[in-house]
Parts: structure tokens; sequence; C-alpha cells
């Protein structure tokens, strides 16, 4: 039986994956190839669900300045996009992979969330939960 889920990401993540030779630290380095996804574990664990087969719907914060990667990536996940956008980017984390197999991860700070959005977030958790369950606070 395929299951409605609701997924709480609070700090996801723009993933930028670099692949090169090998890194060396204060010169210029060439890649081999980039590629950037959307991620951070809530994400992640909304792209397992939906692959086994489960309706996800995936709320948090996502900066407005940059989630464009991400609104694709729901859309060609089928998940839908109940994320609340903040001023701001979505951290990005950049992870360099070298041919040796080292790989050196650089994680950016996660957007700066207010009491505001905070309490909208809170409220639209409630509605949600309240409206799949049919009972106030009996989640």
């Amino acid at each position: 039986m395929m299951a409605s889920v609701l997924v709480l990401s609070l700090n996801p993540a723009l993933d930028l994956s670099v692949g090169l030779e090998r890194l060396t630290p204060g010169r210029v380095n060439r890649t081999r190839e980039t590629h950037l996804e959307a991620a951070g574990k809530g994400v992640n664990v909304a792209r397992v669900l939906v692959a086994l087969g489960h309706r996800v719907t995936l709320s948090g914060f996502l900066g407005s300045d940059n989630d464009g990667v991400f609104r694709r990536a729901f859309e060609t996940l089928g998940v839908e996009d109940a994320c609340l956008r903040v001023p701001g980017e979505t951290r990005t984390n950049v992870k360099l992979a070298e041919d040796d197999g080292r790989v050196t991860d650089i994680n950016g700070p996660g957007v700066v969330i207010d009491a505001e959005a905070w309490q909208r977030l809170i409220g639209e958790l409630e509605r949600r939960l309240t409206a799949s369950t049919g009972r106030p606070g009996r989640w």
C-alpha cells in the first residue's frame, strides 16, 4: 500500500560535486566534470520514499534566490513542493573528488530563519497534519 508521507527538510542544500585529477591548493585547478543537485537529508529521504512508491510532500525552508534547482528536482521526482521560501540563498556544499579517491567537502552555511518564518512553517505543518488526520493536534 502506498503511503502519503510528509518530509520535513530544515536545512536543504545544493550539492556541487566536482571531479578533478588532483587538487593542488593555491593553484588554478581544472575540473573534469561538475554536477549540481538538490540535496540535504530531507530531500534525500524524499527521493528514496518516491523510489519506493510513496506519495511525498516535502516541507521546510528554501532560499528564494536559488530555489530553481529544487523546483525542477521536485517536479522530476514527483514530490509535492510545500517548502516555504525565505529571503536569501539555500546553502551550497562543494564536494571535490580526486581521481585517487580523496574527497574534500566544503559545506556552506544555512539560510537564516527568523521567528516569523518559523511560525509560518509551524502553521503550515499544523494545517497539513490536521487535514490528513481530521483531528487537530492529534498527529
